[in-house]
């Protein structure tokens, strides 16, 4: 029983530049999907967001290069799978776009292992709890959206039942950033959870100027508060700054974490699984921070197949604090909406084997992409 190929499909999700945070105007939405399949036709399927370099890239890489070091494998073999990936690197160690395209890989493969064995993946990952605190993300600039229509859009999160919502700041001056913090604020009351994300839009001098701004409004963290290459400027923030710091999604690999936590860089520790090197790493990552007493809180902003992985994840280990629930970025959640069904802000694992998305064939990518692709030409 072992896996005959592993292969991967672009898809361009168009999303009409309406919306915008401080680093980029969401025209589209690029998504690479994984296949992992059986020579029984069985087949696992993970999702990446491409972080380090273009969709097209991540692809070539999982085609051409990850390819031919699975084809022939045990999908049991995750370690072994990986380790070979590693060794393409001359030095024998990845990160960024490799270990971006790996993500893919590892989540298809977990997918896979829980379609063979029958369990779905919080299980087969050792289930700790039987569903995850998610917080309502939004908070978006967008055209024609101003500070009524902010706090109306938060307000909507807080009726909905959520008890968390993280909003942008980093793209309006600090000022402006701050009125906007004070509406949202006001909209959702004193108890709600309230998290900013900049996405490094600032140096420490001006983060520690919009910490001192908005600090009065009882913020639960700061995400992403500097460069990403900047582990000590994160570390004066979370020890300076009076706000706790979250970071950072786009991370990859234990040892990039490693380097925060020796920063004390962060007090939530920030990842994606389609970034850091899938579940295989998140579950390394997840215990460092566990051993210096740090929670983990899941980024996923992509589609729906990925929020689904992150809730069986979020659900297998003792010190998460949260999963993000967003709501401009769950693509494909029409097909599986009993993913996203919660229970005021708590979301359980969809109980199928696998992730559970099993709507994701390869055949269904295909003619999504053909789909996506006429609408841009319209």
């Amino acid at each position: 029983m072992v896996i005959k190929r592993c292969f991967a499909h672009k898809v361009s999700h168009f999303m009409g530049g309406k919306l915008w945070n401080p680093m980029m105007k969401f025209a589209t939405k690029d998504i690479v999907y994984v296949f992992v399949e059986m020579e029984s036709g069985e087949f696992g399927v993970g999702e990446v967001w491409s972080a380090y370099g273009t969709p097209e890239t991540l692809v070539y890489i999982v085609n051409n290069d990850i390819s031919p070091l699975v084809a022939g494998e045990s999908p049991h073999d995750i370690e072994h799978i990986r380790k070979k990936v590693y060794r393409i690197a001359p030095l024998g160690g990845i990160a960024g776009l490799m270990l971006n395209a790996l993500s893919g890989v590892d989540i298809a493969l977990w997918d896979l292992r829980g379609k063979l064995l029958g369990l779905p993946l919080n299980k087969l990952l050792g289930a700790y709890s039987e569903s995850a605190y998610t917080y309502a993300s939004g908070g978006l600039y967008g055209k024609d959206k101003g500070l009524d229509e902010l706090a109306a859009e938060v307000k909507g999160f807080v009726d909905d039942g959520f008890t968390g919502v993280k909003m942008k700041i980093g793209g309006l001056s600090i000022a402006e950033d701050a009125e906007r913090v004070a509406v949202v604020r006001e909209a959702i009351g004193p108890d709600t959870r309230l998290m900013v994300d900049s996405l490094h839009a600032y140096d420490v001098a001006q983060a520690m100027k919009a910490a001192d701004a908005i600090r009065e409004h009882d913020i639960y963290w700061f995400e992403s508060p500097v460069a990403l290459e900047d582990m000590a400027g994160h570390g004066v923030i979370n020890t300076s700054s009076g706000i706790h710091v979250s970071a950072n999604e786009s991370l990859s690999g234990i040892y990039q974490f490693k380097h925060l936590m020796e920063h004390r860089g962060a007090e939530f520790i920030h990842f994606d699984l389609s970034v850091c090197g899938g579940i295989t790493e998140a579950i390394k990552i997840a215990a460092m921070a566990e051993s210096e007493g740090l929670k983990c809180t899941v980024h996923a902003a992509s589609g729906v197949n990925l929020f689904a992985a992150s809730i069986h994840f979020a659900a297998s280990i003792p010190n998460c604090d949260s999963v993000e629930y967003h709501f401009v970025h769950q693509w494909l959640s029409e097909n599986q909406p009993e993913a996203l069904m919660h229970e005021g802000p708590w979301v359980k694992p969809l109980d199928s084997p696998g992730i559970g998305t099993s709507f994701l064939t390869p055949d269904f990518i295909e003619t999504v992409a053909a789909k996506e692709a006429l609408k841009r030409q319209g």
